[in-house]
């Protein structure tokens, strides 16, 4: 399980990036913890959006191919991965729990700026509307602080410092954060090393499957069990 939360800054932070690799994936082992933090669903001139997870509000992003629904803004998720040892055995009930603080506190989607969450204040609305990266989602002003673990926020905070150094302009007072991103991966088929399920001739690719995270390696499943269909019709 995945908690963290979807960042937002203009485009111009991460074109030289986007534009070269759409959906850039970047991995930092923090200093601090050695944990894994990681960016996901990168999204050029996108949008943040909100969906229901059983019926707790969670944050995520997705872009238009169409020019006159883009935003000036790219947004990606950045996550600190989780994993529990014994006696701990509900990995998504703590991620819902979190998300629910966010839901208790903001009535849904909080969004905070990056030079507040630093000073160690709430983005109230004021501060939210002089922000220079206009909000794509509209979300609740407030803290993370009060949502997310010190660990995952300690965690997130670094990531973003680190970034900075690839991606200038990350480390700005009005980098927009929303929370909570909640991303679960214990759903998983039995498959095969051809992705076949236990029926035999029945495969399965994508998400669906569990064993991608990311378009180009859902794409990539589909194109190899293509493949391997073709191959078996050959032989028949």
């Amino acid at each position: 399980m995945d908690v963290g939360v979807r960042v937002e800054v203009p485009d111009a932070v991460f074109n030289h990036i986007t534009d070269e690799v759409y959906e850039a994936k970047l991995v930092y082992r923090t200093k601090g913890y050695g944990d894994l933090v990681r960016t996901f669903c990168m999204n050029p001139h996108g949008h943040v959006v909100m969906e229901n997870t059983d019926g707790i509000i969670t944050v995520n992003g997705h872009s238009y191919s169409d020019p006159k629904l883009q935003s000036k803004n790219t947004n990606f998720a950045l996550l600190v991965s989780n994993r529990f040892t014994e006696p701990f055995n509900e990995p998504h009930q703590y991620g819902k729990r979190i998300a629910s603080f966010s839901n208790m506190l903001g009535g849904g989607i909080i969004v905070q700026r990056f030079g507040d969450l630093m000073k160690g204040r709430r983005t109230n609305a004021h501060r939210l509307g002089k922000s220079f990266t206009k909000p794509t989602l509209q979300a609740t002003p407030g803290d993370l602080s009060l949502v997310l673990p010190k660990r995952h926020l300690d965690n997130i905070i670094e990531m973003i410092c680190a970034l900075d150094h690839v991606a200038p302009g990350m480390v700005n007072d009005d980098t927009l954060l929303y929370g909570v991103e909640v991303k679960f991966y214990s759903s998983r088929l039995r498959l095969s090393k051809e992705l076949e399920t236990s029926i035999p001739n029945v495969f399965a690719i994508g998400d669906g499957a569990g064993v991608t995270r990311g378009l180009s390696q859902a794409g990539a499943s589909g194109i190899y069990v293509a493949q391997t269909i073709l191959a078996r019709l050959a032989k028949a």
